[in-house]
This record gives C-alpha cells, structure tokens and sequence, in this order.
C-alpha cells in the first residue's frame, strides 16, 4: 500500500499547468542599438525580442503608442520588423495598434509557421493562425511618406507547450519520497 501511495504521488507530480498568457507594456524592457537621440532597433521584454529587419529602420519610444515602428529615415516603402522568443516557441494572441503614421493602414503578420494574416484598425486586435511560431515578421505598406504604426502592447504565451509543476505536485512528491524512506527504513 505504501508503495502504491509513493508512486501515486511521483505521478500526480507530474500534472502541470501551462505557462499564463503575457503582456509586453513595450514601456518595461530593455532598448538597444541606439541610431539617433531616440531611435532604437532592438527591444527586449521579459524574454521577449522585437527588433527590425532592415538596416535604418527603427522604432521610437512613445511615438503614437509606447513604441512606435516605422521606416527610419530614407521613407523607404514596406517597414518590417521581428518578433521572437530567442529561438523559443510561444504564441501570439493580440496586438493592440494605437495609431498609424499617415491615416488608415495595415499590418501583415507572417508566422515562421507560414500562416498570413492582415490586421487593419485601432485598439486590441485577435490574431489566428500564430500558435507554436519561433519568430512573426510585422509589415506595414503604407506606399511612401512616414510609413509607421504605433503599438501599445503585444499579448504572447510564452511556452505554450511548455509544463510547469504545480506547487502541491511537488509537495506531494516530497509526501510520496518520505512514505517510501519510511517504508524502507521499517523493514531494515
């Protein structure tokens, strides 16, 4: 019997709860790669890396949300930018757009899983198709000008596949590691 309850207390450790969805403020993290007074091409929060693909292109703290991405200074069409978990799965579930440089727009999302979709207005917007990515490329097309999107905060899942002991799981292995010492000790 006592072995029975110290092998069900070994297996009950193993039941886990999947990691919690997170939001990236974009006011928290760390920028990097300062080109200009307040430009930046790389941020990072909580694990999390958002950095852009071409060379001048950047992103400005507090420019029409908490971090505003756009196309540097050569106006150069087609803006794109990269979000990972540093080789880590993860899933995308909102993004919330505070503002477009020249009116109405869109993003394209493109998942390395290659799901596509295109997100178009303001505020927090659902995104389908990016579960289990290690990397979603943003683009904005805006054909010339200021081409930008200002962004108030990215909700990810930062290892949905990833499980994490629960904290009475692990007391019951200790309760299930003493039965069995216990038992051991008896019959010596």
């Amino acid at each position: 019997m006592k072995k029975l309850v110290s092998l069900a207390a070994l297996v009950f450790c193993f039941s886990t709860a999947q990691a919690a969805p997170i939001t990236l403020d974009l006011t928290s993290g760390v920028h990097a790669n300062l080109n200009g007074s307040v430009v930046f091409d790389t941020y990072t929060e909580d694990g999390f890396r958002l950095r852009m693909v071409r060379a001048g292109d950047h992103y400005d703290p507090s420019f029409l949300g908490d971090i505003g991405v756009h196309n540097g200074f050569s106006n150069a069409d087609n803006v794109s930018w990269v979000l990972d978990f540093f080789g880590a799965s993860f899933s995308l579930a909102n993004i919330n757009i505070a503002g477009y440089a020249d009116g109405a727009a869109s993003l394209t999302l493109t998942g390395s899983n290659g799901a596509t979709q295109v997100l178009s207005g303001l505020g927090t917007l659902a995104v389908a198709g990016m579960a289990n990515v290690t990397s979603v490329v943003f683009n904005i097309d805006q054909d010339g000008g200021t081409q930008g999107v200002g962004i108030s905060e990215i909700i990810v899942d930062n290892a949905p596949t990833a499980q994490v002991p629960l904290p009475g799981s692990l007391a019951l292995l200790g309760l299930g590691l003493s039965v069995f010492g216990l038992a051991r000790r008896r019959r010596a």
